[in-house]
């Protein structure tokens, strides 16, 4: 993904520094130069401050800057389904397309409340896809990648704005090569998983798969949530270089 690098007072020290505005850096395969703040806006992440900075479009270059030890790999692609780690696969940044997220069911089929408002860190109103509610008992939204995907995780969020508390608790995950034939993220046991969601509006919860999927629609189905069933989210895996 593409990340910004700016300055802002460190609040230990008060003295202007250098931060990356990225859950994780080392997710980071560009980074830009940002601008200039007189102020620690919130932020529902912890930041790293650094001394000097980088503008880079070579992956391999800022994870060194980084020291993101063990991770100097290619986060976008990836020769078969291990990708140990991986990054975000595009609901955010917009590589992801819209058409290709898609739910069982929208509040009242309004468009601020549609299967592409779940990309991570949507803002203003209704900043989550948002379900039918009571008419839709069994609610799931998933993404068609097209091709097929390695997919090592899932970073979760709830609904952003102020009008309600409203967040996915708990879920499952589906997925499927052809969208006919669905098969179950399950342990070693054979049992179903159940994901751990949120507890606010905003904090990002990450879920490491135990083995990562290989395959092309990755479909969530929430279980449990607070008010309604709202949610945004993000992929976490690699592009494969060969299909």
């Amino acid at each position: 993904m593409r990340c910004i690098i700016e300055q802002e007072p460190d609040p230990e020290t008060g003295r202007y520094r250098w931060l990356i505005q990225a859950h994780d850096p080392c997710q980071c395969a560009e980074i830009g130069m940002g601008g200039f703040s007189t102020f620690v806006p919130y932020r529902p992440y912890e930041v790293t401050y650094y001394d000097t900075f980088l503008i880079s479009s070579d992956p391999k270059q800022i994870q060194q800057w980084l020291n993101c030890t063990g991770l100097l790999h290619s986060f976008y692609f990836s020769d078969g389904p291990p990708c140990s780690v991986g990054g975000p696969l595009g609901m955010e940044d917009g590589r992801i397309r819209n058409e290709s997220i898609t739910a069982s069911s929208v509040w009242g089929n309004f468009t601020n409340h549609a299967p592409p408002r779940a990309r991570l860190n949507t803002q203003g109103h209704a900043a989550a896809w948002v379900s039918a509610g009571n008419s839709d008992p069994n609610p799931w939204i998933q993404v068609d990648f097209v091709s097929m995907v390695t997919i090592t995780g899932l970073i979760t969020q709830g609904r952003g704005d102020q009008v309600d508390t409203q967040w996915v608790t708990e879920y499952q995950v589906t997925y499927s090569d052809d969208g006919q034939s669905w098969n179950h993220m399950t342990d070693a046991d054979g049992a179903s998983v159940k994901f751990a969601g949120n507890s606010d509006r905003n904090t990002l919860v990450t879920a490491r798969f135990s083995s990562a999927l290989h395959t092309r629609i990755l479909r969530i189905h929430p279980l449990e949530w607070s008010t309604h069933c709202s949610m945004r989210f993000e992929v976490i895996g690699c592009y494969t270089s060969q299909n």
